[in-house]
C-alpha cells in the first residue's frame, strides 16, 4: 500500500541479470568485433578467475540507487561472491576495463556495481523501457514522462536483508536491449561460458 508502487514496477524474474557495460553497436561488424573481444578475454583472464567452472554467487539484501528513501525509482539486490572473494568483481571489472579501452564503451565509472534490478520506474509505463519512457503520440512524436518514484522505507525495512538464493553464473551475453527470445529472456548477439 505504498505510494507508487505496483506490480508493473517489477522486473520480469526471467529477465534478471547483472550488467557489465552498455554498448552501442550500430552494425554487424561492430557486433562480430564486441564478440571476438569477448572470446579474447575469456582466453586472456576470464578462464583463469573462473576456473573453468561457474561462479556460485548469493543474492542477498537490497539497496536502492538514489539518496531519499521514500523517493525510489530502483531498488536492486545485491549480489557477492559465495565464497567471499572478489572474483566476479575482478572479472567483470577486467571485462569492462577492455571494452572502454576499445572504445566500445564509454568510460563512466572504473568499476561495475554489481546488482540485479528488481523493481524500476520505468518499468511502470512500458515493461520494456529499460532505461527510458518511450512514451509517443500516435503521430509519433515522443513524450517526455517524468519518472513516478515510489516510497521504498516499509519495503527496504522488510526486506533489508532478504535472502534471494544462490546461483551458478555460468556465462556473459551480450544482449540486446528491447529484445526477447523464445524463452522471454533477452536476445543474445554473442555469448562466451565458464565451463
Amino acid at each position: 500500500m505504498d505510494h507508487g508502487v505496483d506490480s508493473s514496477i517489477f522486473q520480469n524474474p526471467k529477465k534478471l541479470h547483472l550488467t557489465i557495460g552498455m554498448l552501442v553497436l550500430l552494425s554487424e561488424q561492430e557486433i562480430q568485433q564486441t564478440c571476438e573481444m569477448l572470446q579474447q578475454c575469456k582466453k586472456e583472464f576470464i578462464d583463469d578467475i573462473s576456473g573453468g567452472k561457474p561462479l556460485e554467487v548469493e543474492m542477498e539484501g537490497i539497496e536502492y540507487m538514489n539518496d531519499d528513501p521514500g523517493m525510489v525509482d530502483v531498488l536492486y539486490a545485491k549480489v557477492h561472491m559465495k565464497d567471499g572473494s572478489n572474483r566476479l568483481q575482478e572479472l567483470v571489472d577486467r571485462v569492462l576495463e577492455r571494452f572502454q579501452a576499445s572504445g566500445l564503451i564509454v568510460k563512466e565509472w572504473n568499476s561495475v556495481k554489481l546488482h540485479a534490478t528488481v523493481m524500476n520506474t520505468l518499468f511502470r509505463k512500458d515493461p520494456n523501457a529499460e532505461g527510458r519512457y518511450n512514451l509517443y503520440t500516435a503521430d509519433g512524436k515522443y513524450i517526455f514522462k517524468e519518472r513516478e518514484s515510489f516510497d521504498g522505507r516499509n519495503i527496504l525495512k522488510l526486506f533489508e536483508n532478504f535472502y534471494f538464493g544462490t546461483l551458478k553464473l555460468n556465462s556473459i551475453h551480450i544482449s540486446q536491449r528491447f529484445t526477447v527470445d523464445s524463452f522471454g529472456n533477452y536476445a543474445s548477439c554473442g555469448q562466451i561460458d565458464f565451463s
